[in-house]
C-alpha cells in the first residue's frame, strides 16, 4: 500500500498544473471596447435666445440644424447650419462578434444651454454600425439605450442627433450641453457647443399718424413725415389734431448687427371703398448696429398725397415691422 500511494501523487500534481495554465489563457482573451467622438460636436454656432426656451435640433442622418418655437434664431437669421456628429465604436478581443449595449446620456449644461432633451441615432447612409434588431434608427429622451450588432475586430460608426434647448436667461456667450456614450464598459464624453447672444426684442413707442386734416377747396397737397429728420410738413390742407411719427426701439446684444424691414408702401383704407397709399420712409433700413447700451431706435415716416376731391373718412391700416440679428 505504501508503494501505490507514491505512484498516484505525481499524476495529481500534473493535473492541477494543467488547470492553472488553461485559466490563465482565458483571462488574456478579454474583449475591449473604445468609444471615439469629437469632444466639441455638435457645434450649432452662433444663435440667439428667444422670448421662451427654444429647441435647436440636430438631425442624426444629415446634421442639419432646425429651430423650434420660442423666438430663438440663427445668427445671421437666414443661416443654413449643419453639425453632423459621428460616433466610432472599436473592439478588440475574441468576442467582438457579440452584440454590445450602447447608452447615450445627457449631462450638465453651461451658459444659456439646457441639458439635452432627446437623442436620435442613425444607422443608414455612411454609418457602418448596425442595430441588432435590423432597424436603421433609434430615438429616446435624455437617455438613449440600444443594442448594436457585433462590431467585429476593428471599428464601426453611426451618426448622432440631439435636441438642445437654449434658454432666455443665464450667462450669454459660450454654452455647452454635455453627453456621454457608453459601449460595454468604455465611456466617451463630449459637449454640444453654441455661442448664445441675448434675446432680440422690438417695441413700439408711437404709431405713425397723420392726424386729422381739413382739405382746402381746389387744392392738392401732401402730408409728410420725414423719417430722417422727424420733420412734419403739410401742404394743401390744415392740421386739426396732433400727429406722430412711428418710433420703434430694438433691444439686444450691444454692438451686434441687426437688420430691420418695413413695407415700402402702406395702403390706408376708410372702410367705404377708398384708399390712400403711404410712400414709406425709414431711418437706416437694412443692416445696422445695436449701440453699446443694447438699444437701437429707428423711425418710420412717409408721405400721403391728396386732392380737394379725395373722399373723406378715417383712414387706417396695420403694417408689419420685423427685426433679426445679422
Amino acid at each position: 500500500m505504501r508503494r501505490l500511494s507514491k505512484q498516484i501523487q505525481p499524476a495529481l500534481a500534473a493535473f492541477i498544473l494543467l488547470a492553472t495554465v488553461l485559466l490563465g489563457g482565458r483571462a488574456e482573451a478579454a474583449t475591449t471596447y473604445t468609444v471615439g467622438l469629437s469632444a466639441t460636436a455638435p457645434n450649432i454656432g452662433k444663435v440667439s435666445s428667444g422670448s421662451a426656451a427654444t429647441d435647436f435640433t440636430v438631425a442624426a442622418a444629415t446634421g442639419s440644424v432646425s429651430v423650434g418655437a420660442g423666438g430663438g434664431q440663427f445668427i445671421p437669421y437666414n443661416a443654413v447650419r449643419t453639425a453632423l456628429t459621428t460616433i466610432t465604436i472599436s473592439c478588440s478581443g475574441t468576442s467582438c462578434a457579440n452584440t454590445v449595449a450602447v447608452t447615450v446620456a445627457a449631462g450638465a449644461a453651461t451658459g444659456r444651454a439646457s441639458p439635452i432633451t432627446g437623442f436620435t441615432a442613425d444607422f443608414s447612409g455612411s454609418s457602418t454600425a448596425r442595430l441588432s434588431n435590423g432597424q436603421t434608427s433609434a430615438s429616446g429622451g435624455s437617455t438613449l439605450t440600444m443594442t448594436l450588432a457585433g462590431i467585429g475586430s476593428g471599428s464601426k460608426t453611426f451618426t448622432l442627433g440631439m435636441t438642445i434647448p437654449i434658454l432666455t436667461a443665464g450667462t450669454a456667450g459660450n454654452a455647452t450641453a454635455a453627453y456621454s456614450v457608453t459601449a460595454g464598459s468604455a465611456v466617451g464624453s463630449a459637449a454640444a457647443q453654441a455661442k448664445v447672444e441675448g434675446a432680440l426684442s422690438l417695441s413700439k413707442q408711437s404709431d405713425l399718424s397723420f392726424g386729422r386734416v381739413v382739405l382746402l377747396t381746389g387744392q392738392s397737397g401732401t402730408a409728410t413725415w420725414a423719417a430722417a429728420t422727424q420733420a412734419w410738413t403739410l401742404t394743401g390742407a390744415i392740421a386739426m389734431t396732433t400727429h406722430t411719427i412711428g418710433q420703434f426701439t430694438v433691444t439686444g446684444t450691444p454692438s451686434q448687427a441687426i437688420n430691420f424691414t418695413v413695407p415700402a408702401t402702406i395702403s390706408l383704407a376708410n372702410g367705404q371703398g377708398s384708399n390712400l397709399p403711404i410712400t414709406v420712409s425709414t431711418t437706416g433700413q437694412g443692416t445696422q448696429l445695436i449701440n453699446s447700451a443694447g438699444n437701437f431706435v429707428f423711425y418710420v415716416g412717409g408721405q400721403i398725397s391728396f386732392t380737394s376731391s379725395t373722399p373723406t373718412g378715417a383712414y387706417t391700416a396695420n403694417f408689419a415691422v420685423s427685426v433679426n440679428y445679422q
